[in-house]
């Protein structure tokens, strides 16, 4: 079996990894990075034409894999709903199907359904958790994992003769924890590669709590805390609006969101096979906020239907101002307009999210002006990916022939946890 790590053997994000055997080629991930030239990447790099992507590397230069090529790949798996995953699919081949869960597919969807990234292929197949599905000579068994983003995989592949397992984005502090023991316990033990994730190598000093933990602190920090409580966390980490979620309950506020979130969690709970809160008359502490640029993209260009189908837990601006001081509120950015129209003032204001994202302007400039309103910022966040002690776990127990370190700065940081560890270069093939 060949491998070609093209994107991650020193980097967070951007992945890419082929597999090629007996005929069958495939690509794990097709992610847009998260860095170009060891810094941020620039939002204005994703409007660049593909020859020019191509030029700075946002585009790895992989044959028979994009839409102006022929076709040379028999599918793309995607493991989870993160940019930094599936990014770049807009740019496969059209006839190159793709899978991933029915999850991952659905935030996807709604993502791009708000023009927040890039419509994805139509040719899609879903897989389902736990059970095997074959491309060519692939077996490919898909895991759940515990990760940042809702439905996750880990993927397990063999050929006729050789076992990779690939774990993809994952943790094991989060509300699903149990999933990486299941992981752990049913992954095949000897496998020929173990690709695992590195992301906390070069970030030990970060704090990690469950998120049961941290949901236990923000009640501890709010509880008697007068005045508006606003959070800003990814609409898409799942684990964290519930954590807010579960607060704002406990304590008896009521819990906000914008539209945009509000149809991330109806849809995810359309699926079936969970229980996540959303507005609805089963959860009548949640009520919905429709920002003016959002709901006027809603109606001019989405579909008045996103907009419409929450209107009974719509929760106007001229309410929200009179009941501020009961509600635990998901903010953005781009809501600093409506939160200034509203006369949201003198509350607290808890970032959760990774703090490397808050170097941007834009960033600044909103909790400037939330400071300026009388606001008190604090930061409350678990990272979404395995900590350095799972990660020994993972390689302990599975007991790998070789370990390759992906979606990490510090690659040479996983020497001294396994004797098998095998540092690799990015677009170098290399078999096992």
């Amino acid at each position: 079996m060949q491998i070609i790590i093209y994107r991650g053997t020193k980097e967070i994000g951007g992945t890419l990894v082929e597999l090629k055997t007996g005929g069958s080629r495939i690509l794990i991930d097709a992610g847009y990075p998260l860095f170009l030239n060891n810094k941020p990447i620039e939002d204005e790099i994703s409007l660049y034409p593909y020859d020019k992507l191509l030029e700075v590397g946002v585009l790895p230069n992989i044959k028979g894999l994009y839409g102006w090529d022929l076709p040379g790949f028999d599918a793309v798996i995607i493991s989870h709903a993160h940019i930094d995953h599936y990014g770049l699919l807009h740019y496969i081949h059209p006839t190159i199907p793709v899978y991933l869960s029915k999850g991952t597919r659905k935030i996807i969807d709604i993502s791009a359904l708000f023009m927040l990234s890039a419509q994805p292929p139509t040719g899609t197949c879903e897989f389902t958790m736990y059970k095997p599905f074959q491309i060519g000579v692939f077996r490919i068994m898909p895991f759940l994992m515990d990760h940042s983003a809702f439905d996750a995989a880990a993927f397990e592949i063999s050929d006729n003769e050789k076992t990779i397992i690939y774990t993809g984005d994952f943790r094991g502090h989060g509300r699903k924890a149990v999933c990486l023991d299941r992981f752990i316990d049913k992954a095949k033990k000897g496998a020929d590669a173990l690709l695992t994730e590195g992301t906390m190598f070069g970030r030990q000093d970060d704090e990690v709590m469950t998120e049961q933990e941290l949901e236990d602190r923000l009640v501890k920090k709010i509880k008697d805390f007068k005045g508006p409580v606003l959070f800003q966390s990814s609409s898409q980490n799942i684990d964290r609006l519930v954590s807010f979620y579960r607060t704002a309950s406990r304590l008896d506020r009521v819990f906000v969101v914008d539209v945009y979130t509000a149809n991330v969690l109806y849809e995810l709970r359309q699926l079936g096979n969970n229980h996540l809160p959303y507005p609805s008359r089963e959860y009548p502490n949640i009520k919905v906020f429709y920002p003016y640029r959002l709901t006027q993209k809603i109606f001019n260009k989405i579909g008045e239907e996103y907009a419409k189908r929450f209107s009974p837990f719509y929760l106007p601006k001229d309410k929200l101002k009179k009941e501020q001081n009961n509600i635990v509120m998901a903010v953005r950015p781009s809501m600093r307009m409506d939160i200034e129209i509203t006369g949201l003032k003198n509350g607290l204001f808890v970032y959760s999210l990774w703090r490397g994202y808050c170097d941007s302007e834009y960033q600044k400039e909103f909790e400037n002006y939330l400071d300026r309103s009388g606001f008190t910022a604090d930061v409350l966040h678990t990272s979404g990916h395995a900590t350095v002690t799972d990660i020994r776990r993972v390689i302990t127990v599975l007991e790998p022939k070789q370990v390759i370190p992906i979606h990490t700065m510090v690659p040479d940081s996983f020497i001294g946890l396994s004797e098998n560890v095998a540092l690799k270069e990015d677009g170098k093939a290399f078999n096992i």
